[in-house]
């Protein structure tokens, strides 16, 4: 009877530690995201499909900023845009943390307005966004049900509404699913494009592209004969941006692999990444700065070029 009492003790004592911690921990993460819900457009997310849309929020700064900070991650995919102007953006990997970019230059009294346009080759994933404007006045605007979602995509969205919105759905608050506690670190801000680089030349040919399929009821990997164009660039330091090849209904998904020797081109290891396009885009520009000699695309859906900024 003392032992299932030292027992009910211990169970009372950690259930009540392992509830202060939780209450701490939170509220240190509410100090970084405050009332900010996670959000994604309304979809069915076991029908494992591509999902793009633009979320936007138009919002009043008041006169005498210290700052405009805005901290984001859009997951799995995002490209921020603040006043009309290309902020920032990356992949997300293994690298969950808020991205911190510094907006003042950009900001103004009065409307201004965010646009993030998120990409899921999965349609899983969530975007979370917070304004501070003073140390005093973190999170004056948060991703919430005010936000706007679009669907298509026209070169003036990031100034102003185009087509009727959708209500976001809500996913939850912070912390929360594969995201737990974000930290905060610094964002790499979108430089001006300089000039486009053409490819040096273009050689289509068949590769064998990994795949996995369900045979039986059991996953079999399979290398399945893919047609493939591998665009030759010489080494190149710069963002790969693809143009849709003809007219298609469906916005599609485009697979590419970056090499940097003629040996990788038929090899069937390497990291293939997708690239979603959304209703209304014609072309795709990668979010991050990569090295690389090739661009290899598959399916014969798009053409490559690179956009330097130096």
């Amino acid at each position: 009877m003392r032992r299932l009492s030292a027992v009910l003790v211990f169970v009372v004592a950690l259930t009540a530690v392992t509830a202060q911690m939780y209450r701490t921990y939170a509220k240190k993460f509410f100090d970084f995201t405050g009332p900010a819900h996670w959000i994604w457009a309304s979809h069915q997310i076991s029908r494992n499909v591509p999902v793009v849309f633009f979320a936007a929020c138009d919002f009043d700064l008041p006169p005498h900023r210290v700052y405009t900070r805005i901290k984001m991650i859009g997951d799995p995919e995002y490209t921020l845009y603040f006043n009309g102007t290309e902020v920032g953006g990356r992949r997300i990997g293994d690298g969950r943390h808020l991205d911190h970019y510094d907006v003042s230059k950009l900001s103004r009294d009065g409307k201004n307005r965010i646009l993030v346009a998120v990409r899921s080759a999965n349609g899983v994933g969530g975007l979370l966004a917070g304004v501070d404007i003073a140390p005093e006045a973190e999170n004056f605007v948060t991703t919430g049900e005010d936000w706007k979602i679009f669907r298509r995509w026209t070169p003036d969205l990031p100034l102003r509404d185009r087509g009727t919105p959708e209500r976001p759905m809500l996913i939850g608050d912070p912390p929360t699913g594969r995201w737990n506690y974000l930290s905060l670190a610094d964002g790499i801000p979108a430089r001006p494009a300089e000039r486009v680089i053409p490819p040096r030349s273009a050689e289509s040919f068949v590769a064998r592209v990994p795949t996995v399929r369900v045979v039986s009821g059991v996953a079999v990997a399979v290398a399945v004969p893919t047609r493939a164009t591998a665009f030759d660039f010489g080494p190149v330091t710069g963002r790969m941006r693809l143009t849709l090849s003809g007219t298609q209904a469906v916005p599609p998904l485009v697979r590419v692999r970056f090499a940097n020797h003629p040996s990788e081109l038929t090899a069937i290891e390497g990291e293939i990444l997708p690239f979603a396009f959304g209703a209304g885009e014609r072309t795709l520009l990668d979010p991050e700065v990569r090295q690389f000699r090739y661009a290899i695309v598959y399916g014969g859906r798009a053409t490559a070029d690179v956009v330097s900024e130096n």
